[in-house]
């Protein structure tokens, strides 16, 4: 653990050859006021202030992930009304102090605040409403809440529904006065994670960069913390939803840096990185720079070590922190564009691994299941035929990790993650 007494001034390198180790960092700004998105191939892609939105409705990822609804715990706190919508007009906030306060999922960005209690009603269950196969997979709402903002001020809220790719959320004063309604089109925001709404100024926001450039967003959230045993802002790193990562604890910051196998397994939660590469502790931030964080990047061609080396803290500085990353190693995963659609199950897999290839002729192809060293653990080549292919692989002699399954031949490549347990 490395003790921070000075804040000190690096070099920045806008280049990311294989081997080169880039000294970097990302700036939040006093009081942590914005977010920062970095790809840890081109460095920082956009900083926005975060302090402007109050709610962020899902406008990617199919099934739970596409009924996702972030709140900005940073200035936002909500609370869930012990009701249902059929007390909209007579919303009676008597003892909200003891309702429950909701944050959004540390592990996953297709839990929000809003999606707190998925599957209390079974999997069709959203947790702000539940989805109807009988009526058009339309998700309805049937939940209010209670939020209080940056200003200090309440509002009533209603998640109406989430109809054929389209949002309406209604919010008002307690009163009922000054009820605003919205509605979001997803089809409008192609390759966003999010679109943003505040409460304060009633505006929709298109604030994020485009989900193909970033791999991690450096920014402040609320946790509850024991000890002390309270809900407290915190900075830390998210990873982008297609980011996969691990991490190392190593003897010194020699080891961390020059490591290359991580202890634990890669995953996708979004805080793996997270916040507890530092820790305040006797009036000093403190940084565990014998920490290598393992992370395979956004579009899975690219894996990289990255090492947190100092902080500043946005209390009494600029909020920054300090970092090295190294490209270890490149698996390519482009290809031509064909038409033929590959598909395994299960994922994860433990023994076997049954592909589904649709296939619009006669070809011939190669499978290749490449680990996150590059290595070939298998390959065969496969006769295909015009129409729907079944090929079983064995895998059991693998060991568990995250593996590359490529279907390819002289003109095409296609490529998907595969998990063995």
């Amino acid at each position: 653990m490395k003790k921070i007494v000075t804040i000190l001034s690096l070099a920045l390198f806008a280049f990311t050859a294989k081997g080169q180790v880039v000294q970097d960092t990302a700036t939040m700004g006093a009081f942590y006021a914005n977010q920062v998105y970095y790809s840890l191939e081109n460095g920082e892609v956009a900083t926005v202030n975060n302090n402007d939105w109050d709610l962020a409705f899902a406008m990617s990822g199919q099934g739970s992930a596409g009924s996702a609804i972030l709140l900005n715990e940073g200035s936002t706190i909500l609370w869930s009304h012990p009701g249902d919508t059929a007390d909209w007009t007579t919303f009676d906030t008597t003892g909200y102090a003891s309702w429950e306060r909701l944050l959004n999922s540390d592990t996953s960005w297709t839990n929000g605040a809003f999606n707190t209690h998925r599957g209390a009603a079974g999997f069709l269950d959203m947790g702000w409403g539940v989805l109807n196969p009988a009526n058009n997979y339309w998700t309805l709402g049937d939940s209010l809440y209670l939020a209080k903002l940056k200003d200090n001020t309440f509002r009533k809220l209603w998640i109406v529904s989430l109809k054929t790719g389209v949002w309406e959320y209604k919010y008002a004063n307690l009163d009922g006065s000054n009820e605003q309604t919205f509605t979001i089109d997803k089809s409008a925001y192609t390759n966003k994670n999010f679109v943003y709404h505040s409460m304060v100024s009633n505006t929709i926001m298109d604030r994020e960069p485009d989900n193909t450039t970033w791999d991690m967003m450096f920014g402040k959230h609320v946790d509850f913390v024991n000890p002390p045993g309270m809900y407290v802002n915190v900075t830390g790193v998210f990873n982008n939803r297609n980011v996969w990562s691990a991490k190392a604890n190593l003897a010194d910051s020699t080891a961390a840096a020059t490591a290359t196998q991580a202890q634990t397994s890669l995953n996708n939660n979004v805080t793996n990185i997270g916040r507890e590469w530092k820790k305040f502790t006797t009036g000093s931030w403190n940084v565990y720079d014998t920490i290598a964080y393992f992370v395979y990047d956004n579009d899975s061609t690219n894996f990289y070590r990255v090492v947190f080396t100092d902080f500043e803290s946005g209390f009494s500085g600029l909020g920054r922190a300090f970092f090295n990353s190294e490209l270890l190693h490149t698996v390519g995963i482009e290809g031509i564009e064909k038409s033929m659609n590959l598909s395994m199950y299960p994922n994860p897999a433990t023994d076997k691994v049954t592909l589904l290839l649709d296939c619009p002729e006669n070809d011939v192809m190669n499978i290749e299941l490449v680990n996150l060293s590059g290595q070939i653990v298998h390959r065969e080549q496969l006769n295909l035929s015009a129409g729907i292919n079944q090929k079983t692989i064995d895998v059991n002699h693998l060991q568990s990790g995250i593996y590359l399954l490529s279907l390819v031949n002289n003109d095409f490549k296609s490529t998907q993650k595969l998990i063995i347990k």
